[in-house]
């Protein structure tokens, strides 16, 4: 059986989707309500299967996990969700199954396998009351690996299905193909759909941004993209995602250096974050640049000031 056992916000979401026949989800993108619920298949067990019925249709996807109190996630990018593996509140590495809508197959397709590390969730930082050091805070050790088609989530019963992995360039291809819808919803700006959605009353909620995605745009990062993405991680930034922004702006700074923006966003991103030690060379970088330039006019009365960490 595939193991399972998700967070506590999972659980809300799968038992307020169980428990109410109003819609919550569009899980496959077409603007129709994709109603699932989650049910236990043995008394005191863990193992649940997973029903989603696709909305305007007569067709319902079935896929056995071992959920334990644990349901689905809806996605980021439209058409998608995910489930974590082996999941526990203090467990700080996680598996990540990532479902995408394939409406040749009228099904759900298995197109990403992600693995990473949280050293914040350890016991020792969320029991103790013990504050985790700046660095434990940054997401690490992934391994994002997208998968061959077509591995369907109704494949999901008695035994996880064998799948393969694509290559290397073709993972790439997949990842600028996902990075195109960024694009298109970029010029929202920063008070965007990217960054904000509504909640159940209608409220604009800040949405959570997939971590193993932020990782994958730092392998595309190029020339004829860095604009953009230079754009996105400074919307991160701006909607209080530091700790991504800084994962992202820290890989365009390597690549390019000379982006005079790139170094004042990164500067920013880790001052806000706690990281002086580690801004404040990149503000005297920042204004260095700038200076350079003819551009010293132009140069903010906040980074003058924490060039020494003031």
């Amino acid at each position: 059986m595939i193991k399972v056992a998700v967070s506590f916000i999972f659980a809300l979401m799968a038992t307020a989707a169980s428990a109410n026949s109003s819609c919550e989800t569009d899980l496959n993108g077409d603007g129709i309500c994709d109603r699932y619920s989650v049910s236990p298949l043995e008394d005191d067990g863990t193992i649940s299967r997973i029903t989603i019925d696709i909305g305007g249709s007569n067709k319902s996807v079935s896929g056995n996990f071992e959920l334990g109190d644990g349901g689905l996630s809806v996605g980021y990018l439209p058409g998608e969700f995910s489930l974590l593996l082996d999941f526990y509140t203090r467990n700080t590495d996680l598996t990540q199954y990532s479902f995408k809508w394939n409406s040749a197959q009228q099904d759900w397709v298995l197109y990403k396998k992600s693995t990473w590390v949280e050293p914040s969730r350890d016991e020792k930082y969320t029991l103790s009351g013990e504050k985790a050091p700046i660095e434990l805070l940054f997401p690490q050790q992934f391994n994002v690996q997208r998968i061959a088609c077509c591995t369907l989530f109704s494949q999901f019963s008695e035994n996880a299905p064998n799948f393969s992995y694509l290559s290397d360039e073709a993972q790439l291809a997949e990842i600028r193909k996902d990075f195109k819808y960024i694009l298109s919803k970029l010029p929202q700006g920063e008070k965007g759909e990217l960054f904000y959605g509504l909640d159940d009353s209608g409220n604009k909620v800040r949405r959570n941004i997939p971590q193993e995605l932020v990782y994958e745009l730092t392998l595309i990062v190029a020339d004829d993209n860095v604009g953009p993405l230079n754009d996105y991680a400074y919307y991160l930034y701006r909607s209080k995602n530091n700790v991504l922004a800084a994962l992202l702006l820290r890989e365009i700074h390597k690549k390019f250096p000379e982006r005079v923006v790139a170094t004042l966003n990164l500067a920013d991103a880790y001052w806000d974050i706690g990281m002086r030690s580690d801004a404040c060379p990149l503000y005297k970088e920042y204004i260095a640049q700038m200076t350079k330039n003819g551009k010293g006019g132009r140069i903010p009365q906040a980074a003058k000031s924490r060039e020494n960490c003031n």
